[in-house]
């Protein structure tokens, strides 16, 4: 029988195709190739997704799970190799949602490649795909919940940031400022993804290396805009409400997965809150996405400055992901 990692790296495969198809269909702009990609998304998300459930069921073997009723409780999410597949297959499947809402598929080269990388960074970080029985701290009822909104709130929050890249090439009036936050945002992300490799003894390494990254990935951005493909976009009033819409899913799962986290700590730990550094991170980016809400709603914000939140809120959550697993470890050191 067929194992998990072989169908999410086939799946992966199918991501990678479907990137290149994307970036086709920009520069071509023929229907059949945006269909193309479109397609091997979708296949990809499927095959994934018969790997979680084959993950799900050898997981509950190797915790010698006897009852189909218990199997919720060994969701295949407890590390760091599951969490980030998660991600990945997450982030792929809301954007074919809104891909498939907007009937615009300009956009998919700049969502799709945050789940490859996130998906392609377990190798290269070195996270192991192998099933492993489950620690007592995480068998419980909450698991499934608590891992499956959060996630869904991380990959609402990545939608946002390739759209929020898109929406600051489609303008007319990009700045320096502009160009210098969109750099920033990859190099801070490219930083801690290294930084996962080589540990803080090479941190001045992973620096340079995350500074060339971003300044690779800035260029190719500069050309795609110096090339006119941004015409092809979506309207800059269509990026916005891509970029709201995505923020507001991600910010209501976000918001139960804290919830839903505070009650399995009442359970594993005695208490609802401890000021873990995973949980602090997790509110302080809560809070960049509600304040992203508030000045939209309240203070009537429109334009460069909710896409300079949608940046900021990434940030956090490349922080709360990369940058607290590795530098404050805490009562989530597992995932």
């Amino acid at each position: 029988m067929i194992d998990s990692v072989t169908l999410f790296n086939i799946g992966l495969g199918f991501y990678i195709l479907s990137a290149l198809f994307y970036v086709i269909y920009a520069f071509t702009r023929k229907d059949f190739i945006g269909k193309i990609a479109s397609t091997l998304a979708w296949i990809g998300v499927i095959i994934q997704g018969a790997g979680f459930i084959v993950r799900g069921f050898h997981k509950a073997q190797v915790n010698e799970v006897t009852s189909l009723l218990e199997l919720y409780k060994y969701a295949p999410f407890t590390n760091m190799y599951e969490s980030l597949m998660l991600f990945g297959w997450m982030v792929v499947l809301i954007y074919l949602f809104f891909e498939r809402k907007y009937k615009n598929k300009m956009f998919g080269m700049f969502v799709i490649p945050f789940a490859i990388l996130a998906e392609s960074s377990t190798s290269i970080l070195g996270f192991s795909g192998e099933v492993q029985p489950l620690i007592p701290a995480l068998q419980s009822n909450w698991l499934l919940f608590h891992v499956i909104t959060c996630f869904i709130g991380y990959a609402g929050a990545a939608v946002a940031a390739g759209i929020a890249f898109a929406y600051f090439l489609k303008r007319e009036d990009t700045t320096k400022l502009d160009w210098f936050i969109m750099w920033f945002t990859l190099a801070f992300g490219a930083f801690w993804a290294f930084l996962s490799i080589y540990r803080l003894s090479a941190w001045f390494f992973c620096l340079i290396l995350a500074i060339a990254f971003a300044s690779v990935v800035t260029a190719i951005l500069w050309l795609i805009k110096k090339l006119g493909l941004p015409k092809y976009f979506p309207s800059v009033e269509q990026l916005e409400n891509i970029m709201y819409y995505s923020i507001a899913v991600g910010f209501v799962f976000l918001t139960i997965g804290i919830i839903t986290g505070a009650v399995w700590a009442k359970y594993a730990w005695g208490g609802y809150w401890s000021w873990d550094p995973k949980e602090t991170w997790s509110l302080i980016t809560w809070l960049i996405y509600a304040a992203y809400l508030h000045v939209k709603y309240i203070k009537g914000w429109a334009g460069k400055k909710l896409a300079y939140f949608s940046l900021l809120g990434f940030i956090s959550v490349i922080f709360t992901y990369y940058g607290v697993n590795l530098l404050l470890p805490g009562l989530h050191s597992y995932a």
